[in-house]
């Protein structure tokens, strides 16, 4: 693939509705973003905003995680540790917990995480739901879309998918 340079953009908007009146050579939904999309509607109708953004020789990459077993199944209410970071602004040391609620029909992930410091135990609290998209519903949603999978990874150095991969990265184009 070609390198992009300055001729890379970032739009905000809403995944499920989009237009921007032409296509691209790639597009990528990284980093979990389409976890937000908890609905098979929600992801077919970006899946289609996607599609129609693409040209013959267009590429669409996707990064999400795998859903582990372990991560749904949790206790309720019991916190786990996420991520440490430094603040940027007040420089005090921050840890993350959180704790889930996990429907199997549904397969949403309600999640709370819980932001904490030394002085002041949670300062914050905030809630989010995300949809645990396993590799066999990715690749049914794809398929379903009118994608052709060309690549599925299972880690950001090309290793392909499999039973121990922690991320399906999905390098698909139009038929």
């Amino acid at each position: 693939m070609k390198k992009y340079g300055e001729s890379a953009s970032v739009t905000s908007g809403d995944m499920r509705n989009f237009n921007l009146n032409r296509t691209f050579d790639l597009i990528f939904i990284g980093f979990n973003s389409f976890l937000h999309l908890l609905t098979d509607e929600d992801s077919t109708n970006c899946l289609n905003c996607v599609k129609n953004h693409m040209h013959e020789n267009s590429r669409f990459l996707l990064d999400i995680y795998i859903p582990n077993p372990l991560f749904l199944y949790r206790p309720e209410r019991v916190r786990f540790p996420v991520l440490e970071y430094t603040d940027s602004i007040s420089g005090k040391f921050v840890t993350v917990e959180e704790s889930n609620v996990y429907d199997r029909i549904t397969e949403i992930n309600e999640l709370t995480w819980y932001f904490l410091t030394e002085d002041n135990l949670e300062f914050a609290i905030e809630k989010f739901s995300v949809r645990m998209y396993f590799p066999s519903k990715m690749n049914q949603l794809l398929i379903d879309n009118g994608f052709r999978i060309l690549h599925q990874w299972g880690d950001y150095h090309r290793t392909p998918l499999g039973d121990g991969s922690n991320l399906q990265i999905y390098d698909v184009c139009l038929p």
